[in-house]
């Protein structure tokens, strides 16, 4: 089967990450995938081409790239296209329908939550129309989506996110001193570093040998450095950048930490749950469902510095517990989040089957 995945671009990013990932696990299945990026390659779509996939990339303005990504899907002519995110839809979704392909998905891989952009979702809805499926990453998802303007309702189904397994790495990592909470995402105002920096704050006072590691970079990297020192905390805070491979951090480290004020399905946090680290996270978007789904990951309100870090002591101070929650962790992800389960679903959609 010829599969295109059309996405604004293949950067270092969780959705982009698991485009990659699909298309690889699609090509050892026997299918034949290719990337359509709309405005830049980036470093993942640059490790693609290098593996022999096709990445084509479009250019500015919208009107050029749907005449472009028309011509490009009329010559290559697959049977489905996966539309990653609204504005791959909204560019993309039309020029594949008048391609002639017969199976269109588009899978937003936010929370999609109100207050709505409108102008944006009545375009994603006009958008939309073309498509067979609308795919959510989470129940929470699915609902914003449904609740949206101009929703098309019945066509709205819901795949979790998913992540390969993280093969198990060594390198050259501070010493560990105690209980080491492991952060990966970027340093921005949506994953509210500031709010975890003073709940480590706090915890760090009641058990004093607590550590954290932040792999990560941002617009707020400084400030954050800054943050830390004002706390008194910099000499138990390490920040390690963008790390290309994160998996010796996942693998040395004893619990998971994730501050954000809006979320889908993090794919830190499914990383996470494949190294079998328990969590704690706050209550947005799908975190809670997988707190439910694993029992290995605690959510608490999101801002709330004080409650962030009763839920890490909590954890920390029951070292005789980490077993139990670790191997509740693998198992939620062997069950729910592999990237297999995730290709067998947008596969039964690609061939227009409703999910099981």
């Amino acid at each position: 089967m010829k599969i295109v995945h059309l996405t604004e671009s293949l950067k270092i990013g969780g959705a982009e990450k698991l485009i990659s990932l699909l298309c690889r696990l699609q090509r050892r299945q026997g299918h034949d995938p290719s990337v359509h990026c709309l405005f830049q390659m980036g470093i993942l779509g640059e490790e693609l081409r290098a593996e022999g996939f096709e990445v084509i990339v479009h250019q500015p303005p919208a009107l050029k790239i749907m005449r472009t990504v028309y011509r490009g899907l009329k010559q290559r002519a697959p049977e489905v296209v996966h539309c990653h995110n609204a504005t791959a839809t909204i560019l993309g979704a039309l020029p594949a329908r008048l391609a002639g392909v017969k199976s269109i998905l588009a899978t937003r891989h936010g929370l999609v939550s109100p207050p709505y952009s409108l102008r944006r979702e009545l375009k994603f809805a006009m958008a939309s129309r073309w498509c067979n499926w609308i795919v959510a990453v989470c129940e929470q998802a699915k609902q914003n989506l449904c609740a949206a303007p101009l929703a098309a309702r019945r066509k709205v189904v819901r795949v979790y996110n998913a992540v390969a397994p993280l093969p198990a790495k060594e390198a050259r990592l501070p010493e560990k001193r105690g209980l080491t909470l492991l952060h990966v995402a970027r340093l921005s105002a949506v994953k509210d570093q500031a709010t975890l920096l003073r709940a480590f704050a706090l915890a760090r006072a009641r058990m004093p040998e607590l550590r954290m590691w932040i792999v990560g970079d941002g617009p707020l990297r400084a400030e954050l450095e800054g943050a830390a020192q004002d706390l008194g905390i910099h000499g138990s805070v390490t920040f390690f950048g963008e790390q290309a491979d994160p998996c010796p951090f996942y693998a040395a480290a004893d619990l998971f930490v994730l501050s954000s004020v809006t979320e889908g399905i993090p794919i830190s946090l499914l990383e996470a749950l494949s190294a079998g680290l328990p969590a704690v996270a706050t209550d947005v978007g799908g975190m809670a469902e997988i707190a439910r789904l694993s029992g290995a990951v605690a959510v608490v309100s999101p801002s709330n510095p004080n409650a962030l870090a009763d839920a890490i002591l909590q954890i920390a101070q029951s070292p005789a517990e980490l077993p139990r929650l670790r191997d509740m962790a693998r198992q939620c992800y062997l069950q729910y989040f592999t990237l297999e389960r995730m290709a067998d679903e947008y596969m039964r959609l690609y061939q227009g089957l409703p999910l099981l």
